[in-house]
């Protein structure tokens, strides 16, 4: 099976002073006054651990660990890297397969794995107040034997990363590994701190606002150029843009700082999507589109005429077959089925009231005919009378090996079979080579019996119980 990588978020600031290493423990154990006062629960008594040191009080023992080993580190001025911070999350589909018990332990074996094992003191907590369970933990950067620091670099973040998707792979959550390492998206959006806040509040920050207004211009159909861009929000939603170069920047003219002077941002802060460059790649990926649009269409109204044009087309074809093929004599073109089938009978001298003759090979003869393939069937088998006369001499002559076939296949080749049972059953008898020696024995008997039954009633079926069924069902949609 090939690796699968699991979600390792590392994207936290350092705990560079003490007040923020004891802010980050409060946040992981939900110790902080503003959680309590909300009544937020962010863990449980059971869900929660710390290795190398008591988890009730990991701040102080990470601080102990650093006199130990005469590492400086300050109250408020933000100086040494004290602790770092990562997550791992679940999917939200997994949850069905997921406890907060099994998350606990999936973070105990991570924990041991890259942090107590080589030393760093780690405290860990499972979050219950999301929609998707997800694991804090806080880690010493001062490592308890020797005293160097804790290194978080790539090849270590994908180590994490495969372990993590391991564990989750264990643990049938599907969802929560994926076949590909995670690969930043440099053309993804930017969002600050500050504009998360506005968003979860429901509120439209400033860059938000004027990244609507250039979504809304680049996606214009009368948009094709850079230039079309600019002169499009400046005029539908008064944006004042600037171009310098390959450098762009935007501004508001209703928002301003305190000052008086407009709130300017460049195209990079907002997404590289937003700069020049990203504006140019995203309209000719526009017009590449559009182009393939128009040929799709073409090709759809194309197919639709080959399509109008069906009719006549099938005219022609059905013109074509009946100047090659010779008609029937005793056939008249444009009559229904019942009318060929009465002029048959009329023909063969049938009677209405004779149902037997009605069902049985008289239809079928009828059949051939209409369709076209006695004729045809004798024209291709024999040239004249005589040399026909000769195949069915041939063919008499040549006796069929019915032991070596199946009951379908004797049926196929046997003529209809007769009301006389005994007599059906000697013809029986003949054909399969049973003799006076080798009928001795009653219960030998009585099982070619059985199977003599067997190939009488499938005859009788095929020749009879099908074919009115068949008939009523044409005679049903014909009603129909």
């Amino acid at each position: 099976m090939g690796e699968v990588y699991g979600n390792v978020n590392v994207n936290y600031s350092y705990c560079k002073s003490v007040a923020q290493l004891k802010s980050a423990d409060d946040y992981i154990l939900g110790r902080r006054k503003e959680q309590i006062a909300d009544g937020v629960v962010k863990t449980q008594n059971h869900l929660y651990n710390a290795f190398g040191c008591n988890r009730d009080n990991f701040s102080n023992s990470l601080l102990m660990t650093r006199k130990m080993h005469d590492k400086k580190y300050s109250r408020y001025k933000q100086k040494e890297i004290l602790a770092q911070k990562l997550s791992l999350s679940f999917h939200p589909d997994d949850n069905g397969k997921l406890t907060y018990e099994d998350a606990y332990r999936i973070a105990e074996e991570f924990a041991r794995e890259f942090f107590w094992s080589k030393g760093y003191e780690v405290l860990f907590a499972v979050h219950t107040d999301t929609e998707h369970i997800h694991v804090h933990f806080l880690v010493s950067n001062c490592n308890l034997r020797d005293g160097k620091s804790f290194r978080r670099g790539p090849a270590e973040l994908k180590e994490m990363c495969r372990f993590f998707g391991e564990q989750c792979r264990e643990h049938g959550l599907t969802h929560s590994y994926r076949d590909t390492y995670y690969v930043k998206d440099k053309s993804r959006e930017k969002c600050s701190f500050a504009e998360y806040q506005m968003k979860k509040r429901e509120k439209l920050s400033f860059r938000e606002e004027m990244k609507i207004y250039l979504r809304i211009a680049m996606n214009c159909p009368e948009t094709k150029t850079l230039e079309d861009v600019i002169r499009y929000v400046k005029e539908h939603f008064l944006l004042d843009v600037r171009l310098r170069g390959n450098t762009i920047s935007y501004s508001l003219p209703y928002r301003r700082k305190k000052n008086g002077e407009p709130v300017s941002v460049r195209g990079k802060r907002l997404g590289e999507r937003f700069t020049a460059a990203g504006i140019k790649a995203y309209l000719e990926q526009k017009e590449k589109k559009r182009i393939e649009y128009q040929r799709i269409e073409a090709d759809i109204e194309q197919m639709k005429g080959s399509f109008h044009d069906y009719d006549e087309w099938e005219k022609e074809a059905e013109e074509t077959i009946r100047e090659d093929k010779p008609e029937n004599e005793n056939q008249e073109k444009d009559i229904s089925i019942y009318e060929g089938f009465d002029r048959f009978c009329e023909k063969e001298d049938i009677s209405e009231e004779d149902e037997d003759i009605f069902y049985g090979a008289a239809f079928e003869q009828f059949n051939r005919e209409w369709q076209g393939e006695a004729e045809a069937a004798d024209t291709v088998q024999c040239e004249n009378k005589e040399t026909k006369s000769v195949q069915r001499e041939n063919l008499k002559s040549i006796e069929p090996d019915y032991k070596k076939m199946s009951l379908q296949e004797r049926v196929k080749i046997l003529p209809e079979p007769t009301a006389d049972v005994m007599e059906e059953l000697r013809m029986y008898e003949k054909r399969m080579g049973y003799d006076k020696d080798t009928m001795r024995s009653m219960r030998y008997k009585m099982s070619v019996y059985d199977e003599f039954l067997e190939e009488y009633e499938a005859r009788k079926k095929l020749w009879g119980t099908e074919r009115v069924r068949n008939f009523e069902k044409r005679k049903d949609r014909g009603n129909r």
